[in-house]
């Protein structure tokens, strides 16, 4: 069986309007309280430089991932990397959503 299109593993991660859409909501729901803000520049630097580790691990070890899956493995890591995108999309619909609703409640 031929494959009609390349897929990376750490597609989800690194490319594509999903990764910049994320970075706005996260970046959008900024705390209040100073300890707060402290607290979340923390989590948010442990979080990119873990996230920066997985891409880094995923790009060099790609090619042994990859054979060491086959080619049913690699087909289930990619829907479910998939899937998770989507899980995310929909967090991110979900905030902005509930934001709208919560902005019309206090028009009101």
């Amino acid at each position: 069986m031929r494959r009609h299109s390349f897929y990376p593993f750490s597609f989800p991660l690194t490319v594509g309007p999903g990764a910049i859409a994320a970075s706005i909501t996260l970046g959008a729901q900024l705390p209040n309280k100073p300890v707060d803000w402290l607290i979340t520049g923390l989590a948010a630097t442990i979080g990119v430089f873990l996230t920066t580790i997985a891409i880094f691990l995923s790009y060099r070890f790609a090619r042994n991932l990859e054979s060491f899956l086959g080619d049913v493995g690699a087909t289930v890591l990619m829907r479910l990397s998939a899937f998770i995108l989507l899980c995310i999309g929909i967090e991110i619909g979900w905030s902005g959503f509930s934001e709208l609703l919560e902005d019309l409640k206090m028009r009101r």
